[in-house]
Order: structure tokens, then C-alpha cells, then sequence
């Protein structure tokens, strides 16, 4: 009987400690991250922001999470990576927005023309939009979102013809970079042409267009300085851009690792990515003028006259989400309140 009672107590004790085990091989377990976008493993916010950023999350989660990055399109190609995240085949993605037209129009106030005072102060402004109008958030209830941030100004760069005046613009093929950028090429003259940032290299190679609105950052890396000439500043235009995380994968996380990942986001990361953008604009700059390109000004008066033509624009915008039921004069108030 003895025996019987030890052999219980033996059987019971090795079930507890095999549950304990179980438990702490579970509490312990890594929990990954797969990061993808559509851009080089060079790419300035991967090096400069995301690496940092995810090593940052596994020193404070003292190594609980790791993030792997695919970059390069690896997981998809860019105008899919939404949809990874919406999906969970990534747990967190970095993308432009427009590379799903139509599906936020609230967030495309930032994209209007003459909106961009530098990447800082937009991304700062995006982040206090999208929280202050519950009509920007509902843009995004289908994931959890990390970071909202945009590039610095756009300028004109051409390949043959410098943009010196107003009349420059008249008939040249331009590499567009999103809707609202495409009105204010046709409206000054030009002929806007649709093509990927990561195809303007060929396109401009083969004279498919004459030349691209871009910052100096994208210049320097998608290569464009070996084919590009002239650069002209107007701080015309900027491409808003996210980070998001999968709902489902965010809601499973537990809680000491949602309050680290809340408390280096939002922001926080949105401005460290604006930050980042316009710190490597000039060095990068200097660099593309290294290569042969020249600065051609346009005179203070054309801007001028840029920014009225452009004017109407912001209008139209407004009525357009009037007509889906949105706040559009509430948020482009906002926007520009928040931008000064």
C-alpha cells in the first residue's frame, strides 16, 4: 500500500514538473516578427530606423522578440504588402500609401501640393491627425499601426531640359508620384506619366519620361544622379508612408511586450523616421551634385505662381471628401495647423 502511495506521489510530482517545464519552455519561447517591405536591405529606414528600432525591442523584451526583415519584396511585391498585413503573412509591413489608391483618403491631405515644410514637422503632423479624427484612425481599424511619416519635399529633376521658369514645365514627361501630384503636373503644363520610383531609372534610360519628382534621397538610391542633370527645388510635393502591424498578431502579443512596443511607436517612430529622412537630405545631395547634377532656381515669383495653380486642388480635395462623408475641410485645417 506504501508502495502504491509512493509511486503516486513520484508519478504526480514528475506530471508537475513536466507542467512547469511546458510552461516556462512557453513563457520563454521567441516570438518573430517577419518585417517586409518593397525596398532594398539598404534601404535608408531599414538601416537607419527599423534595425535599430528592432534591436531596441529585443533589449527591452530582454530577447522575447526578434524581428526578421524581408525586404526587397521578398514576402510580395509593393502594392501588396497591405495586404500581407492585413493577412498576417507579414506580422508588420512599411509602405506608401499609394500604393493602394483609394483606400485612405484621409491621409491623402498630406500628399496635396505645397504641403511640406520638411519630413519632421509632416510626420509629426500625421501622427497628431490620426489621432485627433476617429474618420483617420477608421482608415486603418484593420490593423495596428506603428508609424505614420512622409519624405521630404519633392523637387523636379530632369534629364536634358532645366526647369528655369514656369514655361519649362510645358509638354515635358514627368514621372508622377501620386493623384494629387498628377493634377498639379497637368494643371502647370506638363505631361505626367505613372511609373514605380523602382522603375524611373529605365524609364528615364530610355526616355520614356524626361525626368521625375523625387527627393534627394530617392536620387541616391534607386541610382538616379547617373542619368539625371538638373535638380530644381520647389518643395512641391512629399509620398506619406506607414508601418503597420497584423490586428491579430498584435492582439496576441502579450501585454509586457505591447506596452514596449506602444512606447517606442506612434510618434515616437513616426518622428524618427521624418528625423531620419531629412538628416541624410543633404549629405545625400551633395553626393548626387558630386555625380555631375546641377541646382537650377526658379524664380520666387513662379513658385508663387506654382502654389495659386496648385490652390484649386486643395479645394477639390475637400469636396471630395465631403461627398464620402468626411471631415475634409475639418482635417486639412488640422493638417496645416499641425504642419506650422
Amino acid at each position: 500500500m506504501k508502495k502504491a502511495i509512493l509511486i503516486t506521489i513520484s508519478l504526480l510530482f514528475i506530471i508537475g514538473c513536466a507542467s512547469v517545464w511546458h510552461v516556462d519552455k512557453a513563457s520563454a519561447a521567441t516570438i518573430e516578427l517577419k518585417f517586409a517591405h518593397g525596398f532594398s536591405p539598404k534601404h535608408t529606414m531599414q538601416v537607419k530606423v527599423f534595425e535599430p528600432w528592432a534591436k531596441k525591442i529585443a533589449k527591452l523584451t530582454k530577447g522575447k522578440v526578434k524581428v526578421t526583415f524581408f525586404p526587397g519584396g521578398a514576402l510580395g511585391k509593393a502594392p501588396d504588402l497591405y495586404g500581407l498585413a492585413e493577412k498576417g503573412i507579414a506580422d508588420m509591413i512599411y509602405t506608401l500609401h499609394d500604393y493602394t489608391p483609394g483606400r485612405f483618403p484621409m491621409t491623402s491631405v498630406f500628399e496635396l501640393p505645397f504641403m511640406v515644410p520638411s519630413a519632421t514637422k509632416v510626420s509629426g503632423a500625421m501622427w497628431k491627425t490620426y489621432e485627433k479624427f476617429p474618420a483617420f484612425r477608421k482608415e486603418y481599424s484593420k490593423v495596428k499601426v506603428l508609424a505614420l511619416f512622409a519624405h521630404p519635399p519633392g523637387l523636379f529633376h530632369t534629364t536634358k531640359k532645366p526647369i528655369k521658369s514656369i514655361a519649362d514645365l510645358k509638354g515635358i514627361k514627368m514621372r508622377t508620384a501620386s493623384p494629387s501630384v498628377t493634377k498639379a503636373l497637368k494643371i502647370f503644363g506638363a505631361t505626367p506619366v505613372t511609373i514605380p520610383i523602382t522603375e524611373t531609372y529605365t524609364a528615364l534610360e530610355r526616355g520614356v519620361v524626361d525626368g521625375t519628382v523625387v527627393p534627394w534621397e530617392g536620387v541616391f538610391i534607386f541610382k538616379l544622379a547617373d542619368l539625371l542633370k538638373y535638380s530644381t527645388p520647389t518643395n512641391f510635393y512629399t509620398m506619406t508612408m506607414m508601418v503597420v502591424m497584423n490586428k491579430k498578431k498584435w492582439d496576441s502579443l502579450p501585454a509586457d511586450v505591447k506596452k514596449v512596443i506602444d512606447e517606442n511607436s506612434g510618434e515616437v517612430m513616426s518622428l524618427a523616421c521624418g528625423k531620419t529622412y531629412d538628416a541624410v537630405e543633404e549629405p545625400l545631395k551633395k553626393k548626387c551634385l558630386a555625380k555631375g547634377m546641377k541646382v537650377v532656381k526658379l524664380p520666387a515669383a513662379d513658385i508663387k505662381k506654382l502654389k495659386a495653380l496648385a490652390e484649386p486642388i486643395r479645394k477639390e480635395w475637400v469636396k471630395d471628401m465631403d461627398a464620402k462623408g468626411l471631415p475634409g475641410q475639418a482635417v486639412l485645417d488640422a493638417a496645416i495647423k499641425f504642419l506650422k
